[in-house]
């Protein structure tokens, strides 16, 4: 079972601290570890990353209610809900979403039997490393001498739709699957009787895996997507405004906060990737660009006015 991760230490914060501390405590660890105060720093890089991922949590209000109750009830299974297709989502241990179908002639993940992942013992392996019912030790090494995986890549466009589509197998049969809508990275979906043929003509189960293609301009995490801006020193300071688009091509116009520090994210919410679950957020990432060539004059302008102003 993965570990959960404890993201008030991470940020070194207490459980009872309110918004304001976190964003101070986020904003003074992110310019310490900012890849670009410490390039070609793998372990500053690493620290960065794990700083803005426990930010994104703590920072949401309902994203810090779930991560609470996890810690409090690691095993909890109180997540579960039904689909209008009639599988059923469950939310694992480490916040991944799992649909259980139902067997065969229930709807699934294609017309010849397929389901994502099976049945609960298959959960519980995956996830739990155990547990669920257990087949006679004969079946189960002649089921799994039988059962084959083979990929399945479609494009990043195809997996916000998803739907159903025809696909050759490794066998040369053809067989129309699901494509569930959102799919994340790996998911996998079994197709019952499709595998490879044993004695007597039985045949094993085969596991079609999802492949991904990355976005060009986003990058996916789970259902939330994060996007980059680039904006300079001064924009920084005052504040500006920048125009995105979210994985549907809805644009949509950021404003900016006067005082945003480099690597800071904004949370637009409700406008990453949908899924049956859930709909996720977007972040988006200011990158601040500090000039490095000024004029003499340049420089001094700059000077006069930051003096002016009592910012030195």
């Amino acid at each position: 079972m993965p570990e959960h991760k404890d993201y008030y230490k991470i940020l070194g914060v207490s459980e009872s601290d309110g918004t304001a501390e976190i964003k101070k405590a986020y904003r003074k660890l992110a310019q310490k570890y900012h890849p670009d105060r410490n390039p070609g720093d793998k372990a500053s890089e690493d620290r960065f990353k794990e700083i803005q991922e426990a930010n994104e949590v703590l920072s949401d209000s309902k994203k810090r209610r779930e991560y609470d109750q996890r810690r409090k009830n690691p095993f909890g299974f109180g997540d579960g809900f039904a689909t209008s297709g009639g599988g059923q989502f469950y939310r694992t241990p480490d916040g991944t979403y799992v649909r259980f179908d139902g067997g065969p002639g229930q709807p699934g993940a294609g017309g010849s039997g397929g389901e994502a992942f099976g049945d609960f013992g298959g959960i519980f392996d995956r996830f739990f490393g155990g547990g669920g019912p257990e087949p006679a030790a004969g079946a189960r090494r002649q089921s799994s001498r039988l059962d084959s995986e083979t990929t399945l890549r479609i494009s990043f466009d195809r997996a916000l739709k998803g739907g159903r589509t025809e696909v050759t197998l490794p066998s040369g049969e053809r067989v129309r699957i699901n494509i569930p809508k959102g799919v994340r990275q790996g998911f996998k979906i079994r197709l019952k009787g499709r595998g490879q043929r044993g004695p007597g003509g039985r045949r094993g189960d085969l596991y079609v895996v999802f492949l991904i293609e990355p976005h060009t301009d986003l990058r996916r995490d789970g259902d939330d997507v994060l996007a980059r801006v680039r904006i300079n020193a001064l924009e920084a300071m005052l504040g500006t405004s920048r125009e995105v688009e979210n994985p549907y091509g809805k644009k949509i116009k950021v404003k900016i906060p006067a005082g945003t520090q480099p690597g800071e994210r904004l949370r637009l919410g409700g406008q990453g990737i949908e899924t049956e679950a859930r709909t996720g957020d977007m972040f988006v990432e200011v990158e601040v660009e500090v000039p490095t060539k000024l004029s003499k004059e340049q420089k001094e302008k700059l000077d006069r006015a930051a003096r002016d102003a009592g910012l030195i």
